[in-house]
C-alpha cells in the first residue's frame, strides 16, 4: 500500500507581493485507485488531437469522494513546509486530498503547490487553481495521479492579500451565506383539503445556477406519505379528493376528482370554452374573470387618456361570468367598462359585485363600490357606493353579514381612533362588520394596533383569520366577529407568510420562519392549538450554520415614544473587540420583519463582520393608527430623527461598535430615507440607496405609482400647494448637504420609482464634487429578480460597505475596477 501524500497546487493568479502564504497542515486524503490506462485504439481523438494517456487515467473519480478519506496532519520537510511524501507503489494510482477554509470577507486567493506530480485542483467543485471566493465556507480538492516507480514530496499553501481574514482547516458551523439565501429549497404555500386529511404543499428549487424548479406534491398528515399530484388545480369542496387538470388536444381542459389515497380518478367536466376560473362550493359552478382589451391606438403614437394608461394592459377591462359545469352554459354576471369582480356565498344564492373607478379629481383617485346580488331573484342591492378606502368584502358563515377591509378612512371613518387629527395611514388596514339586512357597519378593529395583511372566514367556526403586521412580526389573529373578540393565535414563527384553512375541520395550515431560521410548514389544532411541524426546507443545510444572536433593542427617542428594534451580533461575537455596524429601516410602509430569507440578509451581514441594527421608525404600520400616520405629510421628517436618534444612543450603550464605521442603507422608500439622512447628519461613514426617491415631485408626476403613491405619503399634498413638503424634503434640493459616499443602485426598467431617481440626485452630487458611485441593473424592474443579476447587485452593495466600513477596497476594485475615461 503507497503511503498517503499532499499534492502541491501550481498558482496561476498573480497576486500583490505583500500576499501572504498559509501553509496547509491539515489533509483528509482517500485511499488510493488503482487505475489502468484505456486501450488506445487509435494516437487521436475525433478532432485530431493527440490522445493524453495520463489525462485519461485522471478521469473516473469525482472530487466530491475526498470526504470519505482519513484525516492526516502533516510533517515538516527539510525546508520547514508541512509536506508529505508519497512512496512509489509498481502500479499507477489516483489519490484525491482536500481541506476547508473559511473567509469572513471577499478574498482572492491562488493555491500554490510544490511537488513533481501531475494533478487536478477543484475549488468548490470547479477546476483551477485561482478564484475570487464570496465569503463562506470553500472546499479545495487535488485529484493527483501517482505514477509507479515514482516517488515525490508535496505541499500546499493558500496565497491572499486577504490572509487575515482566511481560516485553513475550518472546524465547527460554518457561516450564513448568500448562498444560503439565493439556492435550496424555498417554502412557498399550502393548501388543505377540506376534511384536513391532506396538505398540498407548494416549494421551489433554485441551483447554483439559478435554475428554478417548481415542486408540488400532497403530505398524508396522517400517515406522512409523501406523494405527487401533477396537475393538481383545486381541493374538492368536500371530503379529502383534490380536482385535476389536463389540456386536451382541440385545447379543452379535463377537470377530474382524484382520491389521493387510491389514485382513482372520477371526471368532472370538460371545459371546451377554453376560459380558467375557480370552482364554487359543490363544483357545480366556476366563477371566471372575462378580460375584454380596450380600444388601441396607432401602433406609432399612443394618446394617453390617464395617467394610467401609460401601463400596459390599463384599458383591459374584468367582467364576471358564471360557468354551468353540468350543462356548459356560459352566464355573463357582470357587463361594463369598469372593472367588477365578484364573492359568491357558499350556498350560491348570493353574490358580493366590487366595482371600481378613478376619479382623479378626488383622493385616493380610484373608488370601490359593492353591491349584493340575489341570483334567486335578481335583486341588486347597494351596500358601499364610492369608497375609495374599502378594498375587499367576505361573506360570514350563514351569509347574514359580511367583513369587509379598509384603511380607517373607510365607511365615513368610523374606524378612526387617532386622537393627533392625523390622516390616517391608507395601508393601516382594518376590519369591518356589516349586517347585511340592516346594513348597519361596525368597526372590529378599531383599537386594535397591527395591521391586516389578508384573511378567511373559517366556513367551520365561523372566526376570521386575520394574517397582521404586529410590530416586527408577522403573526395569525382569529377574530370572532359576533363577540368582537380578538385573540393571536400561538405560533412558533415570528413571521408567518401564508396559511389554510381545513374548510370541515378545526385545522390551519402554515408557511413561516424566523429570524435565525428559514422556512418550515406546520400544521395548527385549531381547538387545542397543538402545533406540528411538517417541513424545515433548510433543516439539513442550516444545521451546520452559526447564526448571530439577534436580540430585542428598544430605546425611547425626544418625543417620548418607545421605538422598536432589534440587533444581529457577528458570530463569534468578542464585547472586547470594534465592530463596523449597518443600520436598516424600513421601505413602502411596511415594518421591516422578523425573517431569515431576503437578500437584505441581516444573518448574512453579521457573517461578514458587522453588528446589524434594525430599526421600526415612525410611520411604519403594524405598530396603531397613530404611528403608521407618522408616514403621512413629513416625508422623511420624524422617522429620519428616530433612525439617527435610535443609533446614536445604541452606540452609547453598546461600546463595541466602531461609531466612526457605521453604514445606512434602504430601498424604495427607504432609498429616499437614506438620501435624506445624508442631508441631516454625518454619523453614518456611508450608505446605500436603491431605488430611492430624490424627489418627491419628479417621482409624484413620472411614476406608474407615484401619483397614486402619494395618495398616502402626501395625502392631499401636490406640487403646487405644498412646495415645503414636495421640494423642501426633497434630498434633490438639499444635495449640497451631503458629505457622505453614497451609493446608488436601480433597476434600469423600474416603473415603480424610475431610474431618473437615481441619476438625477448622482448628477448633483457629481457636480457638488462628492463621493458617491451608480449601479444600474439592467432589464430589472422595482425589485431585483433575475438570479445572475441579483448575484451581482447584492455583490455591489456588499463590496461597497467592505471598501468604506472595512477598509477594504478589493471586492469594489474586482467588481467596478478603475477605468481612465
Amino acid at each position: 500500500m503507497n503511503k498517503y501524500f499532499l499534492l502541491a497546487l501550481t498558482a496561476a493568479m498573480s497576486l500583490t507581493a505583500s500576499a501572504d502564504k498559509l501553509p496547509v497542515k491539515k489533509l483528509k486524503v482517500t485511499s488510493p485507485f488503482t487505475t489502468t490506462a484505456a486501450i488506445q485504439i487509435d494516437t487521436v481523438d475525433v478532432n485530431g488531437k493527440k490522445l493524453d494517456v495520463d489525462a485519461t487515467l485522471k478521469d473516473g473519480i469525482m472530487p466530491q469522494a475526498w470526504k470519505s478519506g482519513t484525516d492526516i496532519t502533516l510533517t515538516e520537510d527539510k525546508d520547514g513546509n508541512p509536506a508529505l511524501v508519497l512512496t512509489a507503489g509498481d502500479k499507477n494510482t489516483l489519490y484525491l486530498a482536500g481541506f476547508t477554509f473559511d473567509n469572513t470577507r471577499f478574498a482572492k486567493c491562488n493555491i500554490e503547490a510544490k511537488g513533481k506530480q501531475e494533478h487536478i485542483v477543484y475549488i468548490d467543485n470547479e477546476q483551477g487553481t485561482s478564484r475570487n471566493l464570496l465569503p463562506g465556507r470553500h472546499e479545495v480538492v487535488v485529484k493527483v495521479l501517482c505514477k509507479a516507480n515514482e516517488s515525490d514530496t508535496l505541499s500546499i499553501s493558500v496565497e491572499s492579500d486577504q490572509s487575515q481574514h482566511i481560516t485553513l482547516h475550518s472546524e465547527g458551523k460554518r457561516l450564513y451565506t448568500m448562498a444560503d439565501y439565493m439556492t435550496g429549497e424555498k417554502g412557498s404555500t399550502t393548501e388543505l383539503s377540506a376534511n384536513g386529511r391532506y396538505l398540498m404543499m407548494n416549494s421551489r428549487i433554485v441551483n447554483k445556477e439559478g435554475t428554478t424548479t417548481w415542486k408540488r406534491h400532497i403530505i398524508d398528515l396522517k400517515t406522512g406519505i409523501t406523494m405527487p399530484c401533477d396537475n393538481f388545480f383545486a381541493w374538492a369542496s368536500q371530503g379529502d379528493r383534490y380536482i385535476r387538470s389536463e389540456k386536451g388536444v382541440q385545447g379543452e381542459t379535463k377537470y377530474e376528482y382524484v382520491d389521493p389515497a387510491t389514485q382513482q380518478t372520477t371526471p368532472l367536466f370538460t371545459n371546451y370554452m377554453r376560459t380558467g376560473g375557480r370552482f364554487l362550493p359543490g363544483e357545480k359552478e366556476m366563477l371566471v374573470s372575462k378580460t375584454t382589451e380596450g380600444p388601441k391606438d396607432d401602433a406609432q403614437v399612443h394618446q394617453i387618456l390617464e395617467p394610467d394608461d401609460r401601463q400596459p394592459g390599463w384599458r383591459t377591462r374584468t367582467n364576471v361570468q358564471i360557468l354551468n359545469t353540468q350543462n356548459g352554459q356560459l352566464t355573463q354576471l357582470t357587463n361594463g367598462f369598469h372593472n367588477s369582480y365578484a364573492k359568491i356565498s357558499d350556498d350560491g344564492k348570493l353574490a358580493l359585485i366590487i366595482t371600481s373607478e378613478d376619479n382623479l379629481t378626488e383622493r385616493p383617485f380610484t373608488f370601490n363600490s359593492i353591491y349584493l346580488y340575489n341570483r334567486e331573484t335578481q335583486q341588486l342591492d347597494t351596500l358601499v357606493r364610492h369608497d375609495g378606502f374599502v378594498d375587499g368584502a367576505e361573506f360570514l358563515k350563514g351569509n347574514k353579514q359580511i367583513v369587509l377591509t379598509g384603511s380607517p378612512e373607510a365607511l365615513g371613518g368610523i374606524g378612526i381612533n387617532d386622537p393627533t387629527g392625523k390622516t390616517p395611514s391608507m395601508v393601516q388596514k382594518e376590519l369591518f362588520l356589516m349586517d347585511l339586512a340592516t346594513k348597519e357597519v361596525k368597526s372590529l378593529t378599531r383599537d386594535f394596533n397591527p395591521c391586516i395583511s389578508s384573511i378567511q372566514v373559517s366556513p367551520f367556526d365561523g372566526c376570521v383569520y386575520a394574517l397582521c403586521e404586529n410590530r416586527d412580526r408577522q403573526d395569525i389573529f382569529r377574530i370572532d366577529p359576533q363577540s368582537g373578540k380578538i385573540a393571536q393565535l400561538k405560533l412558533s414563527e415570528c413571521y408567518v407568510s401564508s396559511f389554510s384553512l381545513a374548510r370541515d375541520k378545526a385545522l390551519m395550515s402554515y408557511t413561516g420562519q424566523s429570524d435565525s431560521n428559514a422556512a418550515r410548514v406546520y400544521t395548527v389544532d385549531l381547538k387545542s392549538g397543538r402545533e406540528t411541524l411538517i417541513r424545515d426546507f433548510h433543516a439539513a443545510t442550516l444545521s451546520d450554520v452559526e447564526m448571530g444572536k439577534c436580540e430585542d433593542w428598544y430605546f425611547v427617542n425626544s418625543r417620548g415614544d418607545s421605538i422598536c428594534g432589534r440587533y444581529y451580533l457577528p458570530p463569534h461575537f468578542d464585547a472586547s473587540k470594534k465592530y463596523p455596524m449597518l443600520v436598516y429601516y424600513y421601505g413602502g410602509c411596511s415594518p421591516t420583519g422578523r425573517y431569515l430569507e431576503s437578500y437584505y440578509s441581516f444573518q448574512g451581514w453579521a457573517a461578514m463582520g458587522y453588528v446589524v441594527y434594525v430599526v421600526q421608525p415612525s410611520g411604519c404600520t403594524g405598530f396603531g393608527q397613530e404611528f403608521a400616520a407618522r408616514h403621512v405629510n413629513t416625508y422623511g421628517e420624524g422617522t429620519a430623527e428616530d433612525i439617527i436618534e435610535g443609533t446614536q444612543q445604541f452606540c452609547r450603550e453598546h461600546p463595541f461598535v466602531n461609531d466612526k464605521k457605521i453604514g445606512c442603507l434602504g430601498a424604495s422608500y427607504g432609498g429616499f430615507m437614506t438620501q435624506y439622512l445624508m442631508t441631516k447628519t454625518d454619523i453614518f461613514a456611508a450608505s446605500m440607496s436603491h431605488a430611492g426617491i430624490s424627489n418627491p415631485t419628479s417621482y409624484w408626476g413620472y411614476g406608474y405609482w407615484g401619483y397614486s403613491y402619494s395618495a398616502v405619503s402626501a395625502a392631499n399634498s401636490y406640487p403646487w400647494n405644498n412646495e415645503k413638503l414636495l421640494s423642501g424634503q426633497a434630498p434633490l434640493f438639499n444635495a449640497d448637504k451631503v458629505h457622505t459616499p453614497i451609493l446608488f443602485l436601480h433597476g434600469e426598467a423600474d416603473t415603480n420609482v424610475p431610474i431618473n431617481e437615481s441619476i438625477q440626485m448622482f448628477t448633483a452630487l457629481k457636480i457638488l464634487g462628492r463621493e458617491c458611485a451608480f449601479v444600474s441593473v439592467e432589464g430589472q424592474n422595482h425589485h431585483i429578480t433575475d438570479f445572475q443579476k441579483q448575484k451581482k447587485w447584492i455583490s455591489t452593495y456588499y463590496a461597497w460597505f467592505a471598501k468604506w466600513l472595512q477598509d477594504d477596497p478589493t471586492w469594489w476594485d474586482t467588481l467596478y475596477p478603475k477605468k481612465n475615461l
